[in-house]
């Protein structure tokens, strides 16, 4: 197998495609070279701010005190580790730009998993050490820790003792981690019906899952919503559109 250079290693860590022989050499590098890790906590660090930023703004949407709609919503971005020169500041700004950057004649599958990335527990934090006495906590950490399986059963549970719906637009981004898009699509779209506090979020997801199935019209269908209401993630939508037409 190829050896990954340090960056796409990073980049591997952050998105959860390292195989575990990568895996072990993203260890040895982060134990043994110095620059690697100065490398990766930055980046990390990076992302724990933006997942901060977006924490804020959903508190605010689920508080009904959601930010006034001239200002542009946060973006949550899949770091790319070449950005460790770029400032902060620029980072929500290009972010679109990174995702597609010097790629051609890619197929709906490439441009699926370029843009798709699970969504950030944002409304139910996981504190390190925390008990696990609490459904929607168990719910949680099954999500975060990558146990999908568990987590679609967990949140199925959840969801018939809970009228919190963005239950299902979280158990509907697992279906898709199992690459379920046929699950998860009726979920996705009985949430954006039902006006689910993340439903600019959920439509996004609906146009990836419409791409994944090669179902291009219904991908692009939705992709004009996001543009059309210049919300979250406008310009990738965009982008995406650029692409597919």
């Amino acid at each position: 197998m190829q050896r990954m250079d340090n960056e796409e290693l990073i980049n591997g860590y952050f998105e959860g495609s390292l195989s575990e022989e990568q895996k072990r050499e993203f260890d040895h590098l982060f134990e043994t070279n110095a620059d690697f890790k100065t490398e990766f906590e930055f980046q990390e660090e990076l992302k724990r701010t933006l997942v901060k930023s977006e924490r804020k703004q959903l508190k605010e949407i689920l508080s009904n005190t959601a930010v006034p709609p001239e200002k542009e919503q946060p973006k949550v971005i899949r770091l790319r580790p070449w950005l460790v020169a770029a400032s902060v500041f620029v980072l929500v700004g290009i972010s679109s730009w990174l995702i597609l950057f010097d790629r051609t004649d890619i197929d709906s599958q490439n441009l699926y998993n370029s843009n798709f990335a699970p969504y950030e527990n944002v409304v139910h934090p996981i504190e390190r050490g925390e008990q696990l006495e609490d459904l929607k906590t168990r719910a949680f950490m099954a999500y975060e820790n990558e146990n999908y399986k568990e987590a679609i059963e967990l949140f199925k549970t959840l969801n018939e003792k809970n009228n919190d719906k963005y239950i299902v637009f979280y158990e509907a981004i697992s279906l898709m981690q199992l690459n379920k898009q046929d699950e998860a699509i009726p979920l996705l779209e009985d949430y954006i019906a039902s006006s689910g506090e993340l439903k600019e979020r959920a439509i996004w997801y609906l146009a990836l899952s419409y791409l994944k199935l090669d179902e291009i019209e219904d991908c692009k269908e939705q992709l004009r919503v996001l543009v059309h209401n210049e919300g979250f993630k406008k310009k990738e939508a965009q982008r995406l559109l650029d692409e597919l037409d």
